[in-house]
């Protein structure tokens, strides 16, 4: 909603009817009534005289009578929500109003981000992907956007000539034929959009343009990886915030569980109660005598982890320098189980991964430019 320019007034329907006589009526008016029956059939066809054609009206009421809903929709109302609800239903009911039925379908974004340097979030996110694809058989496109040290191509053993700086930098000039120049194919199922990891490339990435590369990739596959650089600026905040689900990677280290704590509150102030992030633990064990215990974190962030990956050196290395991931290396390592574990559970097909989690349901932000 962070597009969103959004007006706070008290009052019930005969406010709103006074408030818009007197000032252009905007995108979108939410009304929250007390009012029912023909007292607000009768306020709803004055406010109705007061409002632009293209204005839409969102109603939230306590009645639950089928009769008057009917009405309601027949003088125009655009969608009717009882009360009590949660953010996400009146996020998902403006959505709705203003959803475009000829616009392409956008894939699932899927964003991970290391609350600290050097907890391995780059590699949970590509072994993550290469779950879904290799397990799933969902047609996965990895998203690289740390141009300064970006490794996906590197950890899939992939060179890049040309990459995501370059859709960044010309976003108008986007089209299939590009997109499948650019994309690195790992498997018939994988694609990496990667980059040339140069210190010449300017970190700070314009929200505008990088929205755009983002719908662009999600009009064309069926999931998006975006591995995010350690950094806290405004394009990676908005980022974590849009994403269809957000995953944040640490490991049991006191000043880990600093950060993460305050990531955690802050995105899922952002994302509302129906869309809370996912905690990863990785490197769990490497030193136990040291380390805070899953309980103990899981309490102090408010938040269960996932899954827990356990620290292996071996085996993440002989990945690593083969250019494969871990499930290549070791299909049973308890690691690998555990990416392809999230894998289900982030597209909702836990249960095909041998997960117990219910199916997820797709609870993302998206960032429509209406005025409320």
């Amino acid at each position: 909603m962070h597009r969103c320019r959004v007006d706070l007034i008290d009052g019930d329907v005969p406010q709103a009817t006074t408030h818009y006589g007197q000032t252009t009526t905007p995108d979108l008016i939410v009304v929250e009534t007390q009012l029912s029956g023909d007292e607000l059939l009768s306020g709803l066809d004055s406010l109705a005289e007061n409002c632009d054609a293209d204005t839409h009206v969102l109603l939230i009421g306590a009645d639950n009578d089928i009769i008057q809903y009917r009405s309601l929709i027949s003088r125009g109302i655009s969608d009717y929500l009882l009360k009590p609800l949660q953010i996400g239903s009146l996020i998902e009911a403006a959505e709705h109003i203003f959803e475009d039925p000829d616009a392409p379908k956008l894939a699932k974004m899927i964003a991970f981000f290391g609350a600290e340097g050097g907890v391995g979030s780059s590699a949970v996110a590509h072994n993550v992907a290469w779950a879904m694809g290799q397990e799933l058989g969902e047609d996965v496109t990895v998203v690289d956007l740390d141009l300064c040290f970006g490794t996906a191509a590197f950890a899939y053993n992939l060179e890049v000539a040309q990459g995501v700086e370059d859709m960044l930098d010309a976003p108008d000039r986007l089209d299939p034929q590009l997109f499948d120049r650019l994309l690195l194919r790992h498997s018939e199922k994988i694609g990496i959009l990667g980059n040339r990891a140069s210190l010449t490339s300017d970190a700070d990435i314009d929200v505008e343009a990088l929205e755009d590369v983002l719908n662009f990739v999600r009009e064309q596959s069926g999931v998006v990886v975006v591995d995010l650089p350690h950094m806290w600026s405004e394009w990676v905040r908005q980022t974590l915030v849009a994403a269809d689900e957000a995953v944040i990677i640490g490991n049991q280290e006191l000043a880990t569980l600093r950060d993460l704590k305050s990531i955690v509150e802050a995105l899922n102030k952002e994302r509302g109660e129906e869309s809370q992030v996912k905690v990863v633990l990785n490197h769990t064990g490497i030193s136990k005598k040291t380390e805070v215990p899953v309980k103990e974190f899981e309490e102090a962030v408010g938040a269960e982890p996932s899954i827990v990956v356990p620290h292996d050196p071996v085996v993440f290395g002989r990945a690593a320098n083969n250019g494969q991931m871990v499930g290549d290396v070791s299909r049973k390592h308890k690691a690998a189980e555990a990416f392809v574990e999230l894998a289900g559970l982030l597209t909702g097909r836990a249960q095909q991964a041998g997960g117990k989690a219910k199916k997820s349901k797709k609870a993302g932000i998206s960032l429509f430019k209406k005025k409320i």
